[in-house]
């Protein structure tokens, strides 16, 4: 498991290959399954569960993780924080960055 940032901020990504492709679930705070985003060569879709906005994390990662292994990738988002201020989105965005960033060195590697 891959994790990035401190106490509530923290964001955790595990990922396992299905055959070829590529299942990546990233989770912090109140887990949960809040949006969902695959990206293969004929782009990006996603779902997002009613009044969630996980899907702004999932999109965000599904196509750099295509774009550097050339795997079809889902991406399973759920990261809930009561009461968070646009700064503490940022800083959860951010570390899922890093996350994702950690996991395509692991892989390189």
């Amino acid at each position: 498991m891959i994790s990035a940032g401190e106490g509530k901020y923290t964001v955790f990504l595990t990922h396992v290959y299905v055959g070829k492709d590529l299942l990546v679930i990233i989770t912090g705070g109140d887990k949960h399954i809040g949006g969902v985003s695959l990206a293969d060569n004929g782009g990006l879709l996603s779902l997002i569960k009613r009044g969630h906005k996980d899907d702004i994390i999932s999109n965000m990662v599904a196509p750099i993780i295509y774009k550097k292994t050339k795997k079809d990738t889902l991406v399973i988002c759920g990261i809930h924080l009561d009461n968070i201020t646009k700064n503490g989105i940022d800083i959860l965005i951010n570390n899922a960055k890093i996350c994702t960033d950690k996991l395509l060195k692991a892989i390189d590697e």
